[in-house]
C-alpha cells in the first residue's frame, strides 16, 4: 500500500499540475505556466533530496507521498507546455516529450542505483539534485510571440513593426506556400486564433481578428 501510493498519487496531481498551468495562463501568460513549472519541480527536487536524508520510516513515507504529488504534477505541468510548441508537430513532440522522459529514468537508474556505489540513501539524494539541474534548461524556451522565464514575447497585431510576432506568424511557418494553397493549414490557422490566452491578461486588450491572406480561397476560414 505504501509503495502504491507514489503511483495512486497521479490520479489528483498531474491532471492537477495540468489544471494549475491553465490556471496561471489566465493571468500571467506562457511566462506564468513556466515559472511554475520550474517552482513545481524544484520543490519536487528539493523532497527529493530530503527523502534521501530522512532516518525515519514514518518520515520517509510522508516525504515520499509530498514528492509524488509535486513531481508528478510537474508532469502535468510539462504538458501544459507541450501542445502548444508545433500545432503541426503535437504528436511528435509529445512522444518525445514522454520518450525522452523514460529515457531520463534508466539514465538516473544506470547512474545512482546500479551495483554498490552508492547507498540507496544517495542515490536517492542524488536524484533529487539531477531533478532540481533538470530545471534549469527552462530559461531557454523561448516563444517569439510569448516570450519566456525572463522576456516577453513581442505580439502586437495592432503594429506593423517588422519586429512584431504574433501567433499566426508561428504557426504559418510550419507550413509551405504550396501547402498553404491547398489550405492545408487551416486547422493551425484557427488554433493560433485559440492560443492567444498564452499572452496572459497583459496583453489582453491587443487581440485582433485574423485576417488569412495566406490562401487563395476568400472562404478558406469560414468555420
Amino acid at each position: 500500500m505504501i509503495a502504491a501510493s507514489f503511483g495512486l498519487a497521479n490520479l489528483i496531481s498531474r491532471p492537477g499540475g495540468g489544471r494549475l498551468s491553465d490556471e496561471v495562463v489566465k493571468r500571467f501568460g506562457m511566462r506564468g505556466r513556466l515559472w511554475t513549472l520550474r517552482l513545481v519541480q524544484t520543490v519536487g527536487g528539493v523532497l527529493c533530496v530530503i527523502l534521501g536524508r530522512v532516518n525515519s520510516f514514518g518520515g520517509s513515507i510522508i516525504v515520499m507521498i509530498l514528492f509524488s504529488f509535486f513531481y508528478q504534477a510537474a508532469c502535468g505541468l510539462t504538458f501544459g507546455v507541450v501542445p502548444v510548441v508545433s500545432r503541426r508537430s503535437l504528436g511528435l513532440i509529445a512522444g518525445m516529450t514522454g520518450g525522452v522522459g523514460n529515457v531520463g529514468a534508466v539514465i538516473t537508474q544506470l547512474a545512482f542505483f546500479k551495483g554498490s556505489k552508492y547507498s540507496k540513501e544517495t542515490g536517492i539524494t542524488y536524484m533529487g539534485i539531477m531533478i532540481i539541474c533538470c530545471t534549469f534548461p527552462l530559461c531557454l524556451i523561448n516563444f517569439p510571440q510569448w516570450g519566456g522565464m525572463f522576456s516577453s514575447g513581442r505580439s502586437n497585431p495592432s503594429s506593423s513593426s517588422s519586429s512584431s510576432a504574433t501567433e499566426e506568424d508561428y504557426y504559418m511557418a510550419e507550413w509551405s506556400s504550396h501547402e498553404k494553397e491547398r489550405g492545408l493549414h487551416q486547422a493551425s490557422l484557427k488554433f493560433a486564433e485559440n492560443s492567444r490566452r498564452e499572452r496572459g491578461r497583459r496583453s489582453a486588450c491587443n487581440t485582433a481578428p485574423v485576417n488569412d491572406t495566406s490562401s487563395s480561397s476568400p472562404t478558406a476560414f469560414a468555420d
